[in-house]
């Protein structure tokens, strides 16, 4: 026999970063011989279990014959968010019927249990109608009931206020709390085995006989995720990963702090960005130390990097003391009108809570303190980042710096936080408390995010920027006119880091005859051998060259310079344009230093080409003067292939400013008219509100007439500038 678990936080397991905090199902598991299943997780209702969390089908898929099934809801039913709200005799009680039944039909022997009652002062319920509900099923439908809330209602009477205190989450400073606790809902390894003896002793013959009384508990260790030395493969530090139990208190830290950001105002965030901007500049040699141990991308290039990184920070700081951001409208009424107009106001507000999902090959500009998280905070949005596997430590080491900023800034340090780990980046899209994920990485990873994004109750905006193939078409007369020009530009382009950029070139369109293949040649073989940002990444890479090289027709030109197992040699391959038509897989991004080009005979060949490549967030376009009829059929393709056009230059290098585009169509993101780099990546995360006929005092300050906060604004149609009048 073993016994299931359905319920909420009060029975859930706890991992050791959350101790002393315990729920009933991990010590009910101390009493007993019997193997205890625990699937309660922190926030379910019965609804929520069954759509959203997955904890129903989890049970279902392994409980059989003579197995008992704790079913205990009706903590967070009456909520009415994350998808958690059933009426308690309609949703409710279906939902318990619905577990009852299916247990059932697998031989295995339902009970309902009341909740556990918190702790008050007075005795009474706080539960409503729940256990009532739940009562009336186990009657109607002669399912054995535990009446937990009635046994520790009069358990807490009896014990009185002072004694259930040591039961309950209430904690001074403790290295998991460091602000304390004071906790009615949540128990103490003390608590939860006075709540296990209590259910023993309500439950009767559906449950065995204690074989002890447990005096403490234990605490699940997660597993590490370890920061890897790039070049050698050696473990350099651990860092604990977060459970499901873990992020979502992040992430109820996250929600409870948006009115700080919000209350800040703009100018208000800007000084925060800028205090963070400091930080990391102040810390830029720790920084580019330890992510260049971790990927191997080199001091000059992550020396850069930070820059970049910093320099979003004051960018969006920018954007806020402009105020534009805010898209203020106003439409004043006339009740003279056919039919009369209202009083309209509009504005843009921060979505919530951003869940941030960091990039393997930007360890800075893409990552913790990167352009998802600066375009966040600047709209007003806490953010939670899911830090990649291959750079731990330098994520936490950024997180420390913006951290710092923030204290320094006058704000509370977890306007940003930071959780490790594959099972943490599933619970971050799933959090009911999560408006938005922006997310950089594979077209595999991102999509599955993507899909569990939409399959929540409430779906939410997936920012996903996936794979790339980034083509540059080169035309006739421009190969016979900078041959050697553009092969170096190009060659330097695909191979730059290491071929590890989101805009590398992965397929180039050339003039049949040309000889730009053979003029590329010489700068892949004389590469040395390239390091890659860790062994899956070098995996992917191997094998995609190798699946090309088995493409017949396709002939490899030129290999770099072979070296040791965790290096990769770099590769130029060539062929006819007319491959296009027997592999797909030439349409695919290969992550890593190696390039494609294929040969097209005529214009109408090339256009066809071009029109077959996938969405990317470039296309390049290398042309003479006078071809103005082929390069503009030409752009008008790339236009609706890609978010940014290059012409007579190389994608490398994204600038970051007003007018930057970097997106595009799928699969090179999942939202095309959206950017994440330059100061429109703000927009991701605002949406609009009107109001209505709203009372002067209860206008906002960007709506009012005065416009305290000098912002420019849309008056009946007309942008009127701070400072100036209509």
């Amino acid at each position: 026999m073993r016994i299931f678990i359905a319920g909420d936080s009060t029975a859930a397991d706890y991992p050791s970063g959350q101790a002393p905090q315990a729920g009933w199902g991990q010590a009910l598991a101390a009493f007993l011989d019997a193997p205890v299943v625990n699937a309660a997780y922190p926030g379910a209702s019965v609804r929520s279990s069954i759509e959203r969390l997955g904890m129903h089908d989890r049970i279902m898929s392994e409980i059989g014959a003579d197995d008992v099934l704790l079913i205990g809801f009706g903590h967070n039913d009456g909520r009415h968010d994350q998808g958690r709200f059933g009426a308690p005799y309609d949703a409710y009680t279906a939902g318990l019927r619905r577990y009852v039944e299916d247990a059932r039909s697998r031989g295995a022997r339902p009970v309902l249990v009341t909740s556990v009652e918190r702790r008050v002062h007075d005795g009474s319920s706080t539960h409503g109608e729940y256990p009532a509900a739940m009562r009336a099923l186990a009657a109607a439908a002669r399912v054995p009931l535990i009446d937990l809330q009635a046994a520790s209602a009069r358990r807490w009477r009896e014990l009185g206020a002072a004694a259930t205190k040591d039961l309950f989450l209430w904690l001074g400073p403790h290295p998991n709390y460091p602000r304390g606790s004071a906790d009615d809902t949540h128990f103490t390894a003390a608590g939860a085995i006075e709540v296990a003896r209590l259910l023993l002793e309500e439950a009767g013959p559906p449950l065995p006989p204690a074989a002890r009384t447990p005096a403490d508990l234990t605490w699940r260790t997660p597993m590490p995720v370890w920061s890897i030395d790039a070049r050698s493969g050696e473990r350099r530090k651990e860092h604990g990963t977060a459970t499901p139990q873990e992020v979502g208190a992040v992430c109820r830290r996250a929600a409870d702090l948006l009115p700080v950001l919000d209350e800040a105002g703009p100018r208000g965030r800007a000084a925060l960005l800028e205090a963070m901007a400091e930080a990391l500049d102040a810390r830029a040699a720790g920084l580019v130390a330890a992510a260049d141990a971790e990927t191997a991308l080199g001091e000059a290039r992550l020396t850069g990097e930070v820059a970049r990184t910093s320099g979003q920070l004051r960018l969006f700081a920018e954007v806020l003391r402009e105020g534009s951001f805010l898209d203020v409208r106003l439409d004043s009424a006339d009740p003279a009108a056919t039919p009369p107009t209202p009083d309209l106001r509009r504005m843009n507000v921060p979505l919530g809570v951003v869940g941030v999902f960091s990039a393997s090959n930007f360890p800075f500009a893409f990552s913790v303190g990167g352009g998802d998280t600066a375009s966040a905070l600047a709209a007003g949005c806490t953010v939670v980042v899911k830090a990649h596997e291959l750079h731990p430590e330098t994520s936490a080491l950024t997180l420390d710096a913006l951290r710092a900023g923030a204290v320094a800034a006058g704000f509370p340090e977890d306007v940003v936080q930071l959780v490790h780990g594959r099972e943490a980046g599933t619970a971050l899209v799933q959090d009911g408390r999560v408006k938005a994920i922006g997310f950089t990485g594979s077209v595999r990873g991102g999509r599955f995010l993507h899909d569990l994004a939409m399959a929540r109750p409430e779906p939410i905006p997936f920012y996903g920027e996936l794979g790339s193939l980034n083509p540059l078409v080169v035309t006739p007369s421009a190969a016979k006119a900078r041959l050697k020009e553009i092969a170096d530009g190009v060659a330097a382009a695909a191979t730059l880091g290491a071929g590890q950029f989101c805009v590398k070139p992965g397929l180039v369109l050339a003039p049949a005859g040309s000889g730009l293949a053979e003029a590329m040649a010489g700068h892949f073989t004389a590469l040395d051998p390239q390091t890659l940002l860790g062994d899956s990444i070098r995996s992917a890479f191997t094998e995609g060259a190798a699946e090309r090289s088995s493409i017949p027709g396709l002939r490899t030109v030129a290999t770099g310079r072979t070296g040791a197992d965790r290096q990769v040699a770099a590769r130029l391959m060539a062929g006819p344009v007319s491959l296009l038509g027997s592999s797909e897989l030439l349409l695919e991004e290969c992550f890593g230093p190696m390039t494609v080009v294929l040969e097209y005979a005529g214009e109408e060949d090339l256009a066809e080409a071009l029109a077959a490549a996938p969405g990317s967030l470039t296309v390049t376009l290398h042309s003479e003067p006078h071809e103005t009829d082929l390069a503009g059929r030409l752009a008008a393709l790339a236009r609706d292939r890609a978010g940014r056009l290059v012409f007579d230059a190389y994608p490398t290098g994204v600038t970051v400013g007003w007018a930057q585009q970097h997106g595009g169509p799928y699969p090179a993101t999942t939202t095309p008219a959206t950017t994440s780099v330059g100061t429109a990546a703000i927009d991701r995360f605002l949406r609009p509100v009107a109001y209505q006929n709203c009372p002067p005092p209860l206008l906002p300050p960007a709506l009012r007439d005065d416009n305290p906060w000098h912002l420019p604004r849309r008056h009946d149609g007309t942008l009127v500038l701070p400072g100036a009048t209509r």
